[in-house]
């Protein structure tokens, strides 16, 4: 076994010539030199994403807002309505809201509700017909 004084010492590393007189120049010339980084480019790198998912988002909730309360009612099948109706019992009371209504009120109400009927005197005529055939049974 070899014994540590018996291992030559010499000296592995070696600086170049003249290494540590320039070494004072080059340290000096790593911290004057200006940094290049701006943050814009990491924070617009994740925060556009973001901006355009919540622009899209707020035009597709808001153009769905805008859309008509009576374009969405005339995209249901009325058929289909009429059976899920029948199917399901249906507590009016859940639906009541508690309000007082005035003369004015009632009378914007069956306005609205009658102009919406578009109909032609047959159709009265055979309302009328079926009113009298129910009576007399």
């Amino acid at each position: 076994m070899k014994k540590l004084e018996d291992i030559p010492k010499k000296d592995p590393f070696k600086a170049p010539d003249g290494y540590f007189d320039q070494l004072p120049g080059i340290i000096q010339a790593r911290i004057t030199k200006p940094k290049s980084h701006t943050i814009w480019i990491p924070v617009l790198k994740f925060a556009l994403p973001v901006v355009a998912f919540i622009a899209a988002g707020v035009f597709w909730f808001s153009d769905q807002a805008t859309q008509p309360f009576e374009d969405q009612l005339a995209g249901i099948n009325t058929e289909e309505l009429i059976a899920y109706l029948d199917n399901t019992e249906f507590a009016w009371e859940d639906t009541e809201e508690i309000t007082e209504w005035n003369e004015d009120d009632v009378l914007d109400f069956e306005d609205r509700v009658y102009s919406t009927f578009t109909t032609d005197n047959s159709d009265l005529d055979l309302l009328e017909n079926e009113l009298i055939e129910l009576e007399n049974l």
